[in-house]
């Protein structure tokens, strides 16, 4: 890390300028970038390194059996995703059987070659020090510093950073930069002086402290050993991973089998090698970004521990004015682990670039973080909830931490805050640039048939970052504490555990809809379990019905993470309720650098009854008088937002109610027990609340202006959980309601027989309510913009324009009085208290199976096909017949063949003994027959139709002959019986022939021809 001024010439002294936010103020998010960094690294090793050793220690015509079986089984390599999964599902339990048969393991030398590998990473790890040093050819301090002149300058600047450990000094004379470099273990550092730094260090005292103090602040930020130890693993895996792995992706893709079966794999083969770049780049540029970022943060360390600031004022070569050389260098700066000089002087009076919102890094994230979901593919089933909990932890970690700062930021210097949906569509476009480039979405094609589905992704980012911000701006608003740090620990767990339920539901259900619609109404219906439902039942309500089944909320088990959407609503709301009016923010003291004894009023409301006019110079930003800004300022009382929330409730109940109205039958009896109405009843009051929430949340978010979405996330809570209450009375009561009662006439209460109702509405009100509540929020918005836009329009078109408008002065302000403020916030813990709890109990009541509807996918996908390509047609064929096929053919040759020479010789028994032993011969070869039956039954079924078909009779005609066997041996009746069994052996033979000659007929088998004579 060469961190010092090369060439410095002084310029006129600083400016007076009131000091910046302290860049200390929350966490710096480093940390988590180069944690994604080394699970990237070390899940893509996990999956590589078994892939290579495979391709290279397989034997070929093995894996041509092993693939075979996948043929056989009716994969298509050029059909759809979904339909290759539901066809190789008819055939699960044989194609687990033939795979094992031909399965080559090497997950020994796997692991051999994996630990060999950490050995490596620790090897180099610490072996870098040494090699720096031996490279560099550098001499110890001590020799160089004979007077002990230089070492006790060291000691002081060690004195002033305060550091526990001392680190070992060395000089590189050969090098003649003024400037140093520190490198090491975390333990046992080496801060190396260049030749040029220790010959001015006495001439120029100012530069060398400016340098040493930047080194210094390298290790006080501890960035040494995990920056080292990335550095290790990436070289680790750049040179005995990644290379050997797309050496053996250009083997398989350009060289390997024939040309037909190359082209066959080539989409996939493609993505693969392309997701190998991408890991290259993403982790080369997100750690020249973070590596960028440290340095501004050792240049402030060192600025605030004395250094002069002169010392960065390098001559830096003007740039061309041209914007293809600005945009080239600007390109070129990507790549760089240090950052411009430039830069580096203005960050050290403003340090906004550790504050900024860059797309690169957000862009990089979501591209890391989806090839980290596909590396990490092999997980079971199981691991899914916690997959889905560790990539949303590291995204909206990394893209929260970033939103978090900003928002502080833009909050002591009075800027606009930023609204949160760039970060969460820049993370969005990492993600789908990582599904469309690798082999996740496509899988054997080279484009997914409906790419549009991954903007769901983008949607749930989107949500998550937009939520981050306002989340940001009101517990800035409203914490009094001495650091935000564990509010936005809070806040972005919340955000991760919400945008974790997505992602579950993702992994498990969404990602087949980048194939397309795969699932049938009566799929869908059907796995609810319920009877009196085919496919002529169905209607536009159980339509609906069938759609809701797969989205977010079908599956109320608490792994699935359903419960999260309710902090969403139930967080931003503990914010309002914990507000403080008139408290100092002790964490104003850590943010602003001399404001400790001056507190701006973090609750003064902005004046916005009289509009600046148009020539007013903009404010000043000052750190006491904006400490807050307009927005984070204007927070809402939650009695408004509990207001809206009953009244949003109470539209609920009515809505209910005439649902249940709706419902009510004559003869409640006589259909109550079908399945339509049982969904009907099951399903209306979900999509009654559902609908509710979202018009609840579409009106608050176009009247609010600031925060609106997290209003309309309280609001539609709150009327979402008031109407649960009023589905769970309704049904309860039923029976003595009146025109309400849908199930029974009988009056009585019964909250235990509708706690299923309760348990389902629970899940799909705190999950789907709420997303769609939020998605509500987002089209509230645009409506209120554009109704504003329309209106200011129509105000500017009716003064004409030589009058001037009046200035509006209104009255001021009114205090709340303290008693209703009270009154709110305890209502809204309340609120919050009772969402939690009824959430609690809910989730620690609910069965191990889940609902109803969490059935397994390839029970609800479509399971027509379209017919393969006449080549694929063929290869099936081939591979049914190579790994099985002809076997249980002649295996039933064989049988028979026994069988006929047994009957023959029980035949031509002349002796009752005789003729006894001979039919326990026979029997022997029923047993032998009905084995071989068993055994075909069990293999797969043959994916060419026609050959089916042909199966089927060989299968039948050899079970009745098996029948026909049994029945001579129990009752030896040659006039009835045995006539019977020749019979069924002369149908078996022949199915038996037409089988064959269908196989030689469509290829699947070559028939030889027997040599002349």
């Amino acid at each position: 890390m060469t961190d010092a001024p090369a060439d410095a010439a002084p310029e006129a002294g600083p400016r007076q300028a009131p000091a910046p936010p302290d860049e200390r103020v929350l966490a710096a998010g480093t940390t988590l970038r180069f944690v994604l960094l080394l699970l990237l690294l070390a899940a893509a090793g996990a999956s590589m390194v078994p892939r290579t050793v495979w391709q290279l220690l397989a034997s070929s015509q093995q894996a041509d059996k092993e693939m075979a079986c996948w043929l056989a089984a009716g994969l298509d390599p050029g059909a759809p995703m979904n339909a290759g999964y539901v066809l190789s599902t008819r055939n699960q339990s044989a194609l687990k059987v033939c795979a094992a048969r031909y399965v080559q393991n090497f997950d020994g030398v796997s692991v051999a070659v994996g630990a060999l590998l950490v050995v490596v990473v620790l090897t180099v790890y610490w072996l870098l020090p040494v090699w720096k040093a031996r490279r560099s050819r550098v001499v110890a301090l001590a020799e160089l510093d004979t007077t002990g002149r230089l070492r006790q300058q060291l000691d002081e600047l060690m004195d002033t950073a305060g550091l526990a450990r001392t680190p070992r000094f060395v000089v590189d004379p050969v090098v003649p930069e003024v400037g140093a470099v520190v490198f090491g273990r975390w333990r046992n550092p080496t801060v190396c002086l260049y030749g040029g730094l220790f010959a001015t260090s006495g001439t120029d005292r100012d530069r060398f402290r400016a340098v040493v103090l930047h080194e210094l602040a390298h290790l006080r930020n501890k960035d040494i050993g995990i920056t080292y130890a990335t550095v290790a693993l990436w070289r680790v895996f750049l040179v005995l991973v990644l290379l050997p792995w797309a050496a053996v992706g250009v083997k398989n893709l350009f060289f390997t089998g024939t040309a037909d079966v190359r082209g066959q794999f080539a989409p996939f083969n493609t993505h693969e090698l392309v997701l190998g770049l991408l890991i290259a780049v993403s982790v080369h540029l997100t750690r020249a970004g973070i590596l960028r970022n440290r340095e501004i943060y050792a240049d402030l360390m060192a600025a605030r521990w004395g250094a002069s600031r002169e010392s960065w004022n390098v001559h830096v070569r003007p740039g061309s004015g041209r914007a293809l050389p600005r945009a080239l260098a600007a390109f070129v700066e990507l790549w760089r682990t240090h950052p411009s000089w430039e830069l580096r002087r203005t960050s050290l009076t403003d340090p906004k670039a550790l504050f900024a919102l860059d797309a690169l890094p957000l862009f990089l994230t979501g591209l890391a973080s989806d090839i980290l979901v596909w590396q990490l593919g092999s997980l079971p089933y199981e691991a899914f909830p916690a997959k889905a909990v560790l990539i949303a932890t590291l995204v909206v970690g990394i893209g929260g931490v970033a939103l978090w700062r900003a928002v502080v930021y833009a909050v002591l210097t009075g800027r606009p805050t930023p609204p949160g949906w760039p970060v969460g569509l820049w993370l969005g476009t990492g993600v789908v640039a990582a599904e469309l480039l690798g082999p996740r979405a496509a899988w054997n094609h080279w484009w997914p048939n409906h790419p549009e589905a991954l903007l769901i992704l983008v949607a749930a980012l989107v949500l998550a970052m937009t939520w981050t911000a306002q989340n940001a701006e009101w517990w800035i608003a409203s914490w009094r504490g001495r650091s935000l740090r564990p509010v936005m620990v809070v806040g972005l767990a919340a955000a991760s555990l919400a945008l974790a339920c997505v992602l579950y539901w993702w992994y498990a259900q969404g990602e087949v809809l980048t194939d397309g619609w795969p699932f049938t109404t009566a799929g869908l219906l059907g796995s609810y379990g319920l009877s009196g439902l085919p496919p002529a039942h169905i209607g536009p309500l159980l339509e609906v019905v069938a759609v809701v089944g797969v989205l977010p909320g079908a599956d109320s088990e608490a792994h699935s993470l359903w419960w999260a959407e309710a902090l969403l609503w139930m967080l931003p709301l503990l914010a309002l309720a914990l507000r403080r009016p008139g408290r100092r923010a002790k964490w104003l003291a850590e943010a602003l650098p001399g404001a400790a004894d001056a507190q701006p009023n973090m609750d003064a409301q902005p004046n916005t009854d009289v509009p600046p006019g148009p020539d007013a110079p903009p404010p000043s930003p000052s750190p006491l008088s904006l400490a807050v800004s307009p927005n984070a300022a204007a927070l809402p009382g939650p009695g408004r937002l509990l207001v809206a929330g009953l009244a949003g409730g109470l539209l609920c109940w009515a809505a209910l109610a005439a649902a249940k109205a709706h419902m009510h039958t004559p003869r409640p009896a006589a259909v109550r027990m079908t399945g339509p109405f049982q969904i009907t009843y099951l399903m209306w009051p979900i999509l009654v609340i559902c609908a509710a929430m979202a018009l609840t949340a579409v009106v608050v978010a176009a009247v609010t202006r600031a925060a609106w979405l997290l209003a309309g996330l309280v609001t539609a809570g709150v009327a979402g959980l008031i109407g649960m209450v009023g589905a769970f009375v309704l049904a309860s009561a039923d029976g003595c309601l009146g025109p309400f009662n849908v199930m029974t006439n009988t009056c009585g209460w019964r909250p235990g027989a509708v706690w299923r109702l309760v348990e389902i509405a629970a899940a799909y009100t705190l999950t789907l309510g709420i997303l769609v509540a939020a998605l509500a929020a987002f089209v509230g918005r645009g409506a209120g913009l554009l109704w504003r836009r329309v209106r200011a329009g129509l105000r500017s078109a009716a003064v004409p324009p030589d009058v001037a408008p009046p200035v509006a002065v209104g009255p001021p302000r009114r205090r709340r009085r303290r008693y209703g403020a009270r009154v709110a916030a305890v209502a809204a813990v309340a609120a919050v208290v009772a969402g939690a709890a009824g959430a609690a109990v809910t989730v620690a009541q609910l069965p191990g199976s889940g609902s109803g509807n969490a059935q397994r996918a390839e029970s609800m996908l479509d399971q027509t096909r379209s017919a393969p390509s006449a080549a694929i047609a063929l290869a099936q064929n081939q591979a049914w017949a190579a790994v099985g096929g002809l076997d249980h053919i002649n295996e039933f040759n064989a049988a028979q063949r026994d069988f006929a020479a047994a009957m023959g010789g029980a035949a031509n028994a002349t002796s009752d003994a005789q003729v006894e032993a001979e039919l326990r011969t026979v029997g022997g070869t029923c047993e032998q027959l009905a084995g071989a039956t068993r055994r075909a039954d069990e293999y797969f079924t043959v994916p060419d139709p026609t050959g089916q078909r042909l199966w089927s009779r060989l299968l039948v005609g050899y079970q009745q002959l098996t029948t026909a066997c049994r029945n001579l041996v129990d009752r030896p009746d040659i006039v009835a019986n045995g006539y019977a069994a020749g019979a069924a052996q002369r149908a078996a033979v022949d199915s038996g022939s037409r089988m064959v000659s269908w196989l030689a007929g469509s290829g699947a088998v070559v028939r030889r021809t027997p040599p002349p004579r």
